[in-house]
């Protein structure tokens, strides 16, 4: 008796529970509803995992990436008609991009910042549209399947380092914005931001979601659908901001450097 009392307070105190990982993966209905009816929180696993595969990828992409600052593979093509003065600026701020700085330490900090920030924005917005909608569910259990609807990006992250691995080249079109020119402006730019952002793994995600929804907030189908795609489309149009700011620099990186 004592040895069962002690390992349940073991499972009490224990956060991570790296055991139900594959099982979201092969019986997903399951899993998902076993975990949209825990009483308390057990969100970290999912994002300890993303999290760690995101120091993993930033440490495999980094030697690419100064591969191919070194050899010259992101020198503008009308390279030639820069000034003398512009060319040389234009190297200094490649060579400044080698740095562990721009290397490790910048595309880890953002990419933990942005995966955790979207968690806790979508975990936000799917418990106070379901709130609005009639549900009477806690804001932790809305955590915990935010969270655990993340788990495809893991496997996302994980295809993607065995591509960096084995091809030496970085993922440069994510999702469907290779259908859009890379020197997109304004609107454009923008959408191609937001297509970026829509591949296998964000259905993946959707479908978790809609999966969890209804026995989570105990509403009807349609309410707690439209609840989480509106939750789905406000994180979206977020998640995308950055990525058009960056195609709107990166523009003007290109056809003035000399602002730099």
């Amino acid at each position: 008796m004592d040895t069962n009392n002690q390992i349940l307070k073991n499972n009490k105190k224990n956060p991570f529970h790296f055991e139900w990982v594959v099982p979201v993966f092969l019986k997903p209905r399951k899993m998902v509803k076993k975990i949209v009816m825990e009483e308390k929180a057990v969100w970290l696993t999912p994002l300890a995992l993303i999290s760690a595969l995101i120091i993993l990828s930033t440490l495999v992409a980094a030697p690419i990436r100064r591969a191919a600052i070194q050899m010259g593979l992101n020198i503008p093509i009308d390279f030639q008609y820069y000034s003398a003065e512009q060319q040389a600026q234009f190297m200094n701020a490649q060579a400044s991009l080698t740095s562990p700085l721009f290397l490790y330490v910048f595309p880890i900090l953002v990419g933990l910042v942005s995966i955790w920030l979207s968690w806790f924005i979508l975990s936000s917005l799917l418990h106070l549209s379901l709130t609005l909608s009639g549900s009477r569910a806690s804001n932790f259990r809305s955590y915990n399947l935010a969270a655990w609807s993340f788990l495809p990006i893991a496997l996302r992250h994980i295809i993607q380092i065995l591509a960096m691995f084995f091809a030496k080249t970085i993922v440069l079109s994510p999702g469907l914005s290779g259908f859009f020119p890379s020197d997109a402006t304004g609107l454009v730019s923008f959408v191609s931001a937001l297509t970026g952002l829509i591949d296998v793994y964000l259905i993946w995600q959707i479908v978790l979601l809609v999966i969890g929804v209804v026995p989570l907030s105990g509403l009807t189908k349609s309410k707690a659908w439209i609840a989480t795609g509106i939750s789905l489309v406000i994180l979206v149009i977020l998640q995308a901001i950055p990525g058009f700011i960056s195609n709107t620099i990166s523009g003007l990186t290109t056809s003035s450097p000399f602002f730099f």
